[in-house]
């Protein structure tokens, strides 16, 4: 589904948003309406006001509201939101978005933050595939119950959405990872402010590599996962320095020191500050 929003998944993008649409949908996410934003993210990677998913906040990281945030509990609290309800928060308020377009909703046409005139009938047919999915879900409700439609697919798709939004935070987010004003701020410098994790290669496999090779999507964001799988060592060999990589273990699992950095980068990675040697914005 994410590789026909790039136009990645066959040469005919009418194929990728016809396949797109209808995964998506049937995902209750709106296929044209997260393509247009998620394009977005690709085009203002870590721009501080401009970009798009996970965009950090500049505020006071000596606030007693930060500090809490930045407790264990704090941690645990927002982690909850993220796993529970973090993906809806982000289609209908665009929490974790630019600050200047929270509130506006991905399911509004004429949310002037995220689309233009020109796409509101892209929102449009995005909202009547979702009302069309859901319509669907009613349906086989009646017929085999709440209960297990929850089992089968309520569950399934919450777990679905909890690695879509982790993964996206760890592949943006790192202690020396910046992030840049509109000062600062070039599309090759967003590209590079990526990183490349792992989950452990079953399951790197099973995501099609999304993890371990997002430097190389945000470089080449049309090019099929397999072929950025094979790209990333090129990658990793010419940009040397400017390649970034973390993987880590934990018991002898590259999956737990996955979802370890991911406690610890909730934890310490909340607002950044401008450094006054680079110029650029780092976690404080």
């Amino acid at each position: 589904a994410h590789e026909c929003g790039h136009g990645g998944f066959v040469s005919n993008q009418t194929v990728n948003d016809i396949v797109g649409f209808v995964l998506h949908s049937s995902l209750l996410t709106p296929y044209f309406s997260w393509q247009i934003t998620h394009a977005k993210h690709h085009r203002r990677t870590n721009h501080l006001t401009d970009g798009e998913t996970w965009v950090p906040s500049a505020g006071n990281p000596e606030s007693k509201k930060v500090k809490w945030l930045k407790s264990y509990q704090g941690t645990i609290f927002r982690i909850a939101l993220v796993w529970t309800i973090g993906w809806w928060m982000y289609l209908f308020n665009n929490d974790t978005g630019a600050r200047k377009n929270k509130g506006q909703s991905h399911f509004d046409p004429k949310a002037r933050g995220l689309f233009s005139t020109k796409e509101e009938w892209k929102v449009r047919a995005s909202n009547a595939g979702m009302v069309a999915a859901a319509s669907v879900l009613v349906y086989l409700c009646t017929i085999y119950g709440t209960a297990q439609m929850a089992a089968l697919y309520l569950a399934p798709q919450m777990i679905v959405n909890i690695y879509l939004t982790c993964i996206t935070f760890m592949q943006h987010t790192h202690e020396a990872v910046p992030q840049y004003d509109e000062k600062e701020w070039t599309w090759l410098r967003g590209g590079l402010a990526t990183v490349d994790r792992s989950m452990g290669v079953w399951f790197d496999r099973r995501v099609h590599h999304i993890t371990d090779s997002h430097v190389c999507h945000h470089l080449f964001s049309d090019m099929p996962f397999y072929g950025a799988k094979k790209a990333t060592p090129y990658i990793e060999e010419h940009c040397g320095k400017y390649y970034r990589k973390h993987v880590s273990t934990c018991m002898g699992s590259v999956y737990l020191g996955f979802w370890r950095d991911f406690f610890f980068t909730m934890k310490e990675c909340l607002v950044v500050q401008q450094d006054k040697v680079d110029m650029f914005y780092y976690f404080k």
